[in-house]
């Protein structure tokens, strides 16, 4: 009894309350320390549930959130949420129209889960919708639709900032307050991200169709004041500390100063949508493959070959975890079994979704 209390604690305590742990994307959690390099060959299973499926759906399975003591996912009917010492159903919410409604990306602002989603139905005016829902009850508490389908969104400073276009639909930039969906600001004619850093987010220009088309400007998410520009188009990939990591059109990943722009390091060659950083290293998979580039200069610090394809890098803990065999972060050699799947690490435990099931691990008593 004592042992599960302390536990609730933890998990309470430790959340993982956006895709990438933080606003910045970074997929680092600094709290962890259970399980780490001494431990993680000792982690068992200790709960494990089916997620809700159904065949005609348009929704799917995406990486969890802990918070709370809950873990909340997506499903083929919607989202749910479990009790986090043992897996038990707190509460299921469902779209009207699961076929009707893609995976939604989830983060939790002001006390209230967000789910970012649109329609999957229409080609040529495709929309979005905004669903905030209380994380302790399932209740819904406000909901707007959006004219554009939802292509990217963060949440940081308790606003929301979504983008999008389509064949119907010019690129936008639109803010709206997480408390009650009240629009901030918007911005026709760019793009963003899901990637926030000290207040700010990069958007690119672009034609209006999608392509890039000018520079990159960064905008404070509460106002929409700018604060810098650069005439390169970037996409933020991650952020950490006071460096965005961003990808250019030539293939570059590069460390770009948030305070003003300018330019720290390229990597020429290593662009990747799959990066986490925890401010030392710069982790990237690329094919069956991740690496770590050194956060002050962008040099390649180890390289190791997964023998699957590699999935999002996650930190915790001293480890890195990107699809295959379990590394550690420092020098990228094997430390621990294989998770596959979408993986975090918070408050002592591993969640995994993998193939429609949700499994908790920690490590033996």
């Amino acid at each position: 009894m004592l042992t599960s209390w302390i536990l609730a604690l933890s998990l309470a305590a430790t959340p993982w309350n956006h895709p990438g742990y933080d606003a910045g994307d970074s997929h680092y959690n600094p709290a962890e320390s259970v399980i780490n390099e001494g431990s993680v060959r000792n982690l068992a299973a200790t709960w494990s549930v089916r997620l809700r499926d159904i065949e005609e759906s348009c929704s799917g399975f995406s990486a969890p959130l802990l918070t709370g003591g809950r873990v909340i996912v997506t499903d083929k009917r919607g989202i749910s949420s479990y009790d986090a010492t043992n897996g038990r159903p707190a509460w299921r919410f469902d779209w009207d129209f699961p076929d009707d409604n893609g995976t939604p990306v989830l983060a939790v602002s002001d006390r209230l889960l967000i789910a970012a989603n649109g329609d999957c139905n229409s080609m040529s005016d495709p929309d979005g919708q905004l669903t905030a829902i209380d994380p302790a009850t399932g209740a819904t508490r406000w909901k707007l639709e959006t004219d554009i389908p939802i292509h990217s969104v963060v949440v940081d400073n308790g606003v929301i900032v979504i983008s999008g276009w389509s064949p119907s639909d010019e690129d936008v930039v639109i803010a709206h307050r997480a408390s009650d969906g009240t629009e901030l600001w918007r911005e026709p004619g760019w793009s963003s991200a899901g990637v926030a850093l000290n207040g700010a987010v990069l958007m690119r220009k672009t034609d209006g169709s999608g392509q890039p088309d000018g520079g990159t400007s960064a905008i404070g998410v509460t106002r929409g004041e700018l604060r810098w520009s650069r005439l390169e188009n970037w996409t933020a990939q991650a952020a950490f500390g006071n460096r965005f990591y961003v990808t250019d059109r030539r293939g570059d990943l590069l460390a770009v100063d948030g305070t003003d722009g300018a330019v720290t390091w390229t990597a020429a060659g290593k662009a990747s949508t799959l990066v986490a950083t925890d401010g030392r290293r710069v982790y990237r998979s690329s094919g069956r493959h991740v690496e770590a580039l050194d956060a002050r200069n962008g040099r390649v610090r180890w390289a190791t070959p997964l023998g699957v394809e590699a999935r999002q890098p996650v930190r915790a803990g001293g480890l890195l975890y990107a699809g295959g065999t379990v590394l550690t972060a420092s020098r990228g050699i094997a430390a621990g079994p294989m998770f596959g799947g979408h993986v975090i690490v918070a408050g002592g435990a591993l969640y995994r979704v993998d193939r429609g099931t949700l499994t908790a691990y920690a490590p033996r008593p």
